[in-house]
């Protein structure tokens, strides 16, 4: 049985044939293992890209390929044809499915068949060495960190390139390679593989759905055990529904959160209760400076604005507070979420009074259902009321450029980080959610090369401001978080110890950092400085009310 070791890279790409994006191979790496033997044959291979023209700058950084080196690589499906001559009948092994997963794409992308020509018989060698060493299958183990556990010294190892990755992959599987327990964790690579490996994990959003039981609605008491049914109303927030429970038995109240999760198995019900926190009553209605921002009061309404922007002919940008609203409760008061619980009326109302005080046309809003990636849309006065006056359109948009006067950009935050994005040279705007996954996966840069694909901008011209959202501080996160922004560039300006084993990761400086790298001047990059989680009279927290609260708008339109 001959095993190939197979790493790739690739450069997430806009395609404006299917106005998706595709994470386009760039390189070929793998080695040949013998058992008994250890490694053989190695083959690399550089592939010329066909839908991205320009390399993502944290894709060049982290791997040293450079846009020069690519235009002597061959096509995709040349890469394809050689490696399948070189490998032979073979397995194929990979760290984690995601590499299968870019090969189905890239094939379909570029030849219509989405069956890998060379994919006969393959091994996830992540999920094999978690289950050989006991290392559990819930979290997933990152390359260098299984390396790591393992003993291994692969300092000399060049990362992010796909022959060097999979050799370390290679010392990884000689490691933990036993030949009956390898032999049962080969998957033959037929009809029910593909559709396994293609099928995209769902979640439910919608109570009336079927596979949804009542018992899945059903909490214990976590004081008493008792048996019990929500008291209140289910609310859907993000990906999970949230209701209030209270034991009449033990007088304990508390919240409970179910996220359904629709996988390839079948579905996964995950249960996780709250203690019931304490809502602060919002802000007095007083104008004056917070953090870097400026709060103003107009009309009894607080709009936040950044003063450097304050004499601005190209944009108006606000974000909104908490203040000068209808809503009542964990709402209170200027809740701009439609689907969080509050009465439709209420936040209907809450729209037209921040835009009146704000400056904006509460007709022309356009949003995105935010799903924490880095998706990008252009919007125009066509789509005038998506999102908040009439249903979204397309779904999954975590970030809106335009530069069109009559739309205005807005997203949501109660904690996760809003980009503003300001260009005056053509007329352009761009509004950005990122969260802690969305700043990983560099929104911050992918919405400066989008801008320049759709406007022309240029980085080095491009005006950028960070608003309101949860800061270092504050942001405590677990091991297996603060690992992936320890992968990032410059990790120690925004990665510090926490408590214990957490880590606290500053999103600011880590969007800062980013923006500099896709060349966007220092200078031209503000920073609130407002953290939602310390002014949580002011601006809705999701950590510090465990999401029992409204949202925060940001928005961005225009002048003219």
């Amino acid at each position: 049985m001959e095993i190939v070791i197979l790493d790739l890279e690739w450069n997430a790409a806009f395609s404006r044939r299917t106005q998706a994006y595709l994470n386009e191979i760039i390189e070929f790496g793998a080695v040949k293992f013998l058992p008994g033997q250890g490694a053989g044959e190695q083959f690399s291979c550089l592939v010329r890209p066909r839908v991205g023209k320009h390399l993502n700058a944290a894709v060049q950084k982290l791997s040293s390929i450079t846009e020069e080196s690519l235009d002597s690589g061959v096509s995709f499906m040349g890469a394809v044809s050689r490696f399948r001559r070189w490998a032979g009948d073979c397995v194929v092994v990979t760290w984690g499915p995601s590499d299968v997963l870019a090969l189905i794409e890239n094939c379909k992308y570029f030849s219509g068949d989405e069956q890998v020509p060379f994919l006969h018989r393959f091994c996830d060698l992540q999920r094999y060495a978690q289950t050989r060493m006991g290392w559990g299958t819930q979290e997933q183990v990152g390359l260098e960190r299984a390396a790591e556990l393992l003993g291994l010294d692969v300092s000399g190892i060049d990362h992010h390139r796909a022959l060097d990755d999979s050799l370390e992959t290679l010392e990884i599987l000689q490691k933990v390679y036993e030949p009956e327990s390898f032999a049962q964790a080969i998957q033959v690579c037929d009809e029910e593989f593909y559709r396994r490996a293609t099928f995209k994990t769902t979640y439910i959003r919608d109570l009336d759905n079927p596979l949804v039981h009542p018992e899945h609605l059903q909490f214990t008491c976590p004081g008493c055990g008792k048996r019990l049914e929500a008291s209140d109303k289910w609310n859907v927030k993000n990906r999970s529904f949230f209701a209030r429970f209270d034991c009449p038995d033990c007088g304990r109240k508390f919240m409970g959160r179910v996220m359904l999760k629709l996988k390839y198995e079948g579905l996964v019900v995950n249960k996780k209760t709250f203690p019931v926190s304490e809502i602060e009553k919002p802000r007095a209605a007083e104008a004056g400076p917070v953090g870097q921002m400026d709060l103003e009061i107009v009309q009894g309404v607080g709009v936040l604005r950044f003063p450097a922007w304050a004499g601005s002919q190209t944009a108006n940008a606000a974000f909104s507070t908490r203040i000068g609203g209808v809503s009542r409760g964990e709402f209170a008061a200027m809740n701009l979420g439609f689907q969080r619980g509050d009465r439709d009326e209420n936040v209907a109302e809450n729209y037209r009074r921040f835009c009146a005080a704000a400056g904006f046309d509460p007709e022309s809003l356009v949003t995105g259902d935010q799903v924490h990636r880095t998706e990008i849309r252009r919007v125009t006065a066509e789509h005038r009321g998506q999102g908040v006056w009439t249903e979204k359109e397309v779904l999954e948009i975590d970030g809106l450029v335009t530069d069109d006067p009559a739309v205005t950009l807005v997203i949501y935050c109660a904690d996760c980080v809003p980009l503003y994005f300001v260009d005056p040279e053509h007329g352009a705007i761009g509004l950005a959610h990122a969260g802690w996954r969305g700043t990983a996966a560099d929104m911050a840069g992918t919405m400066v090369r989008r801008m320049a694909v759709e406007f022309g901008t240029r980085p080095q011209a491009l005006q950028v401001a960070i608003g309101p959202s949860i800061c270092g501080h504050c942001f405590e996160v677990d091991p297996p978080v603060a690992e992936v922004f320890q992968a990032l560039e410059h990790a120690d300006r925004f990665v510090a110890p926490g408590v214990g084993e957490k880590s606290l990761v500053d999103l600011w400086e880590c969007n800062r950092q980013l923006l500099l790298a896709a060349q966007v001047p220092a200078e031209n990059i503000l920073v609130g400085g407002v953290c939602t989680m310390e002014e949580s009279d002011l601006v809705f927290s999701h950590r510090k009310t465990r999401g029992r609260r409204g949202s925060n708008c940001a928005m961005l339109a225009l002048r003219g």
